[in-house]
């Protein structure tokens, strides 16, 4: 656990420059799409994983999204009173509330997606309809090779608040 909790946050950290220069020099998911993985096949199946995500999400089907993580993989997301849901099968029972509670995923962009051997990362942005409500929110997804498939090891779910979000890096 130690292991996978300290590659997220070199992960996070190594992310923050790049995305603070997108945030501050122009558009951002313009500037995030330049980085892929290297090898293209890879950047495929990780850039569709979260395609299935939501196709298996609004089709109601928990344990497909379930699928497409690691047995002991970290689900982290403000949402549920620890911040932290660990296993498919508690990934699994977190997904079936949403589903349950007709919650719908509208989007899911890649930004951007970054692969070292048989680890990866994706970042992604999405728009979510949920209680008459339409959220924003970003996804860190860091991924394992394993058996020649992709697997979620590690997905941080973001939602910024508006009211206490800061606006701009940057003073005009």
């Amino acid at each position: 656990m130690k292991t996978l909790l300290a590659s997220t946050s070199v992960l996070s950290l190594a992310l923050y420059v790049p995305i603070v220069r997108a945030q501050t020099s122009g558009p951002s998911s313009a500037s995030l799409h330049a980085t892929q993985c290297s090898i293209p096949s890879d950047d495929r199946a990780i850039r569709d994983i979260p395609e299935r995500w939501k196709a298996a999400y609004n089709a109601g089907h928990a344990s497909d999204v379930s699928s497409l993580y690691s047995d002991d993989a970290y689900y982290l997301t403000q949402h549920f009173v620890t911040g932290i849901i660990h296993g498919r099968s508690d990934i699994q029972a977190y997904v079936q509330r949403g589903i349950d509670a007709n919650y719908r995923i509208d989007v899911i962009e890649v930004l951007a997606t970054h692969c070292s051997g048989d680890f990866a990362y994706a970042i992604t942005r999405y728009r979510s309809t949920n209680e008459g409500r339409n959220d924003i929110g970003v996804n860190l997804v860091v991924l394992r090779k394993k058996k020649n498939q992709w697997l979620i090891v590690a997905h941080e779910a973001a939602v910024p608040d508006p009211a206490t979000a800061v606006q701009r890096l940057r003073e005009p």
